[in-house]
């Protein structure tokens, strides 16, 4: 059957370009040049753009003044039909019938429209198109996009890649504006179709498992709109760069949030008022039912251009269900993605190393190891730098118990400590041969709970994780002022609530995860760098056992509302420990931000003394026995002495500075320790800015008292 053509002519009304009179009951549509304001609209023809009965009445009227023919309707094409309707942007002919062939196949489509936006149409496009059903390629000599719009068939205006302003601009191109155009040739062409479906020439429309074409769908639902939803499809290379067909597009990118819409009607039995428009039509009702699927070709939305010019081909992952959609519609055999690199299967020995550094930790060195042991945690790379209280030196001698102690070279390095830790640890034996890696600071305890709790219960609870990232709880002060010798887990067993989205601090985690080249580097809260090829394989759970989604393995540092649980595992945050041991670390700063002070607004945000939880001591006998161990190493018992000494010693030196003593009174005012109990109910910028922008009724209200709190920045800084 020949391809039909037919131009809709501009008209001039009042002097304004216009298209749309079509014979019967005097429809018309006026469409505007883009550079053409609503308020000439207004003050030429006495309508709103936005009342659109009364805009074609005002036209109908001017029209039937000035005698303007009206073009006659030709509904007989499509009468009867299910029709395919799409604006025709660049596509070519050969998409043309593979689009034709699909939805003949799949839907039953027996006729399409065309209309094709480009400037004074393409004579040779559909030419040379062999196919039985009726094609009608509608025309126009007005341009439908803005005048500085970006043009669209540019690969820089794809959506994958957001860079429009640096596309090249045409009117004939650009973002539709006229939506008028699919009213017109409803009118003048497909009133008496049987049911009309509206996609692009690179959409799909696949049948349904139930065999319901989007045309049943259509017509069960007369007298109302079916709403289609749609994602983006790619290929994932060119043949010898020549233009990807529609069956090559077999991947979508991973997390794909965008979704395309678009919709399909029975013509019959439309109200007075329905208007048609590309995104959905007016006065017409969307039917209440799901959405339609559909997949859009986005190498055939850019014909020819590379594929990592419209999307980030690391972001694509193969679909079982396309590829065997394109194998069996047109019966040929796309080009496939890299097959995922397999992950080795779990390692018999569960043998964690932990990477860690310090400074001036010597009375807490010896409870974290043997805790660590306790759990099954044998290996422990420790770096430490310019030690006053012999944290090195008692680190040295806890060799035989499986700590490997290292002089930090962060100098050398140009970094902050823990960074520059963990750039020198890759290179350590002890590293390369753990089966699970793990970076842990001397005040994070990993404590587990599934089992017996140790790694191996861990391990078995979750066997197919290749990474677990375990959240913080934090635990406060306790009330406790003094510095006590004796271990952190039996001091300081007040915490922050389970449920703590506040401070951001408080859902941060670690991650625990497979030594076996999945990652490039250790980070401090997560491995960083995936390997290339593992990301389709790769099992990164929470602690609930949840995976985490793929869209926060690169920069997460903390659990969303969606991941918080502790069902096998929390990290106990011992950040502030006592009062008095507060000065201290605030002395010798933090490990990964040297210049940064730990005052007032950083107790706020991490002594959290809510609730009370004790599960770490299930533990106690284990440790004990660990602990007691260690100290009976050779000079063990003498070094770790020596470190308390110097604890004691540096906390009178503190104390006596009228700074510290200053801050030592904030810190354990009767006002911060209710802080410290409520302080989850106050909003992040509070948490920023520090405690003093809350007023004093605030800052004493009860806790358990249910409430929120918070300020604006601009608020707190004038504070």
């Amino acid at each position: 059957m020949p391809v039909i053509r037919r131009n809709i002519r501009s008209l001039e009304v009042c002097g304004v370009p216009c298209l749309g009179a079509v014979e019967g009951d005097g429809a018309v549509w006026l469409w505007l040049p883009t550079d053409f304001s609503t308020r000439d609209v207004r003050a030429r023809f006495g309508a709103s753009m936005v009342e659109l009965a009364g805009m074609r009445r005002a036209l109908r009227a001017r029209v039937a003044a000035e005698g303007i023919d009206a073009a006659p309707r030709e509904t007989a094409l499509f009468a009867g039909r299910k029709v395919l309707v799409a604006l025709r942007n660049g596509e070519r002919t050969e998409a043309v019938a593979d689009w034709l062939h699909f939805h003949a196949a799949e839907q039953g489509a027996d006729a399409a429209l065309i209309f094709d936006r480009t400037e004074e149409g393409d004579p040779e496009f559909c030419g040379s198109l062999d196919t039985d059903l009726p094609i009608l390629i509608v025309t126009t000599d007005l341009p439908m996009g803005q005048r500085t719009g970006p043009d669209l068939r540019a690969p820089l205006a794809a959506p994958a890649v957001a860079r429009q302003a640096s596309a090249p601009q045409s009117a004939w191109h650009s973002p539709c504006l006229q939506l008028g155009y699919i009213d017109l040739i409803r009118q003048r062409f497909l009133a008496d179709a049987q049911a009309v479906a509206f996609v692009d020439i690179a959409d799909l429309l696949p049948l349904l498992t139930d065999g319901e074409t989007v045309f049943d769908r259509a017509l069960s639902y007369a007298g109302s709109a079916v709403a289609l939803s749609g994602v983006e499809s790619y290929p994932w290379r060119l043949r010898q760069g020549a233009p990807a067909p529609h069956f090559e597009h077999i991947a979508t990118r991973r997390m794909e949030r965008r979704r395309l819409r678009s919709w399909a009607i029975a013509p019959a039995n439309q109200p007075a008022a329905a208007f048609w428009r590309p995104a959905a039509p007016f006065a017409v009702p969307m039917a209440e039912t799901a959405p339609y699927p559909f997949v859009r070709a986005m190498g055939v939305v850019y014909p020819g251009a590379p594929v990592n010019r419209i999307v980030r081909k690391a972001d694509l992952r193969e679909q079982p269900n396309l590829l065997a959609l394109m194998r069996h519609v047109f019966d040929a055999e796309p080009l496939r993605l890299p097959a995922p690199a397999a992950i080795p299967p779990r390692p018999k020995a569960n043998r964690v190393a932990i990477v860690t550094a310090m400074k001036n930790e010597g009375p807490f060195i010896l409870d974290w190891v043997a805790h660590n042991r306790a759990i099954g945690i044998k290996d422990c790379l420790v770096y430490t730098n310019d030690c006053d209280d012999g944290s090195d030196h008692l680190l040295s001698l806890l060799a035989e118990a499986g700590v490997s102690h290292r002089a930090n070279p962060y100098r050398a390095m140009g970094k902050v400590p823990q960074h520059a830790a963990f750039r020198a640890a890759e290179d350590e034996p002890l590293v390369q041969e753990a089966d699970w890696l793990m970076t842990l600071d001397v005040d994070e305890y990993l404590n587990i709970h599934s089992g017996q709790g140790t790694v191996t219960d861990l391990f078995d609870a979750l066997p197919a994780a290749h990474a677990v990232s375990v959240p913080w709880r934090m635990f406060g002060n306790a009330d406790r002022h003094g510095f006590i010798d004796q271990p952190v887990t039996e001091q300081f067993t007040r915490c922050a609530p389970e449920y703590a989205p506040r401070p951001l601090q408080a859902w941060a985690f670690k991650t625990l995860y497979r030594n076996e080249g999945l990652f490039r580097r250790l980070g401090v809260h997560r491995p960083k760098g995936l390997a290339k090829g593992f990301r389709d394989t790769l099992v990164w759970v929470d602690a609930t056992g949840t995976p985490l989604p793929p869209v926060i393995w690169d920069k997460a540092w903390r659990m969303s509302k969606a991941h918080w649980g502790y069902t096998h595992a929390t990290v106990n945050h011992y950040a502030v420990r006592s009062a008095e041991s507060f000065l201290v670390k605030r002395d010798r700063g933090k490990v990964n931000r040297t210049k940064r002070e730990q005052g007032l607004a950083y107790w706020f945000r991490m002594n959290h003394n809510a609730e009370e939880d004790h599960s770490i001591q299930r533990f106690a006998a284990r440790v004990a026995a660990e602990r007691a161990s260690l100290m009976a190493l050779p000079g063990v018992r003498a070094a770790y002495v020596a470190a308390v000494a110097w604890h004691r010693a540096r906390i009178a030196e503190l104390r006596s500075d009228p700074d510290n003593a200053a801050l030592f009174e904030q810190i354990t005012s009767p006002r911060m320790q209710n802080l410290s109990r409520i302080a989850t109910n106050f909003g992040a910028n509070v948490h920023l800015v520090g405690p003093d922008v809350i007023p004093d009724d605030i800052a004493m209200r009860a806790p358990g008292e249910p409430f929120y709190w918070t300020v604006k920045l601009s608020e707190a800084s004038k504070a």
